[in-house]
């Protein structure tokens, strides 16, 4: 091992080796390594969806915390809030960090897959540290012959920079790749070159590097399956479509796709089209999970009964009081009592409350208040 990433490194690359056995081309074996490295990671994706699960039936609750403490935006009372947010994850066992481990574990495979495509004669082909440091020896000594095809290699000043990517382009000319095996002691007699291919383009090129030509479709797919992704996960999940709502959660919907198709432009075709085939086989896992296990969509009733549990009760709206005048002048409050005036006996809960003319009184009574001054009163009932 040449370095403690070789722990991923040299599986994944036996991996590749396999796959490229299997169907001698690079293009193919790139989606077939995305397709085993999708299945392998189901469980994490099955863990995913019972995460979205979880947090679409936890969403009234945290809703209910959050909206007791609207319109405060102090310190202590937002501390406060995050409190019972995070003590009511702790009940519900909920783990808001559930969904961010399958995108988690996918960093070390990418890193991975970049070192493959960079090395592809250690993982892919075997070669030894040994026998490459004679290839690039020879490579190096002849650099002013190779540069001419493989611009690089002129900027090299030691034979140990030399990029194995770098190799693989002399490799592709016949007659250079006849001398190379002819002066190093060692080189495997069986070994084929290598079919990086895809429409006629090297996979080892960037599309950055090839300018206008077919690999530009690589960072434009990229960001159409990236977009096309996030967009479904959204329809697919409620409480996540809420969440995304908030500008922050808006940017990132374009500025992720956006990453990646920058990386896809400067970096290997190769890596450009595994992430074309992990978006695709993610938007098929989607719809796969989403029958046999939909994310609930929450009632009504539901965010009622959280209200009560977390936050504060759905108050409803006060209906205006109905003011009507009695045969002496005086104004009355009606709410569903019967109405008398001032010589009638109250009944046992009445009320009355003196106070002044509300406004939207008939102008008459004000007019009438105002010749007699009788004080007017308003009836309600406990």
């Amino acid at each position: 091992m040449n370095s403690i990433f070789d722990i991923i490194n040299v599986p994944l690359g036996m991996l590749m080796k396999f796959l490229y056995g299997v169907f001698g081309n690079y293009a193919i074996a790139i989606f077939f390594f995305a397709l085993v490295v999708k299945i392998v990671l189901l469980p994490l994706g099955i863990q995913q969806q019972n995460s979205q699960i979880k947090m679409a039936k936890i969403k009234p609750k945290e809703q209910a915390i959050r909206s007791k403490y609207a319109g405060r935006t102090d310190n202590a009372t937002q501390q406060k809030m995050q409190n019972e947010v995070m003590d009511m994850y702790k009940v519900e066992n909920y783990s808001p960090m559930g969904g961010c481990l399958p995108m988690l574990v996918q960093l070390p495979i990418i890193f991975a897959l970049y070192n493959i495509v960079r090395n592809p004669l250690t993982y892919i082909s075997g070669f030894s540290g040994e026998l490459m440091s004679s290839i690039k020896e020879v490579v190096f000594n002849l650099k002013d012959i190779f540069s001419v095809e493989v611009a690089s290699l002129a900027n090299v000043t030691k034979f140990e920079n030399i990029q194995q990517i770098d190799i693989i382009k002399v490799f592709s000319n016949p007659d250079w790749f006849s001398q190379i095996k002819s002066l190093v002691e060692g080189f495997p007699a069986d070994f084929q070159h290598l079919d990086f291919s895809f429409l006629g383009q090297q996979l080892t090129r960037t599309p950055m590097e090839m300018g206008l030509s077919i690999l530009l479709l690589i960072p434009v797919l990229n960001f159409a399956a990236s977009f096309l992704q996030t967009r479904l996960s959204r329809k697919m999940n409620p409480a996540a479509a809420e969440t995304a709502n908030n500008k922050g959660m808006k940017i990132m919907e374009y500025t992720m796709p956006l990453m990646i198709v920058y990386m896809s432009y400067t970096w290997y075709s190769a890596l450009g089209l595994y992430w074309i085939f992990q978006s695709i086989l993610g938007i098929g896992q989607m719809f796969v999970l989403a029958k046999i296990k939909p994310i609930p969509k929450i009632t009504e009733e539901e965010y009622e009964l959280a209200r009560q549990q977390y936050g504060t009760v759905k108050k409803k709206k006060k209906k205006k009081p109905v003011l009507e005048t009695g045969e002496d002048g005086e104004i009355i409050e009606v709410e569903d009592i019967e109405i008398t005036d001032d010589s009638d006996e109250t009944e046992s809960g009445d009320k009355y409350i003196s106070k002044d003319i509300p406004k939207g009184i008939n102008p008459n009574v004000k007019n009438n208040y105002q010749k007699t001054g009788k004080k007017y009163k308003i009836k309600k009932k406990k």
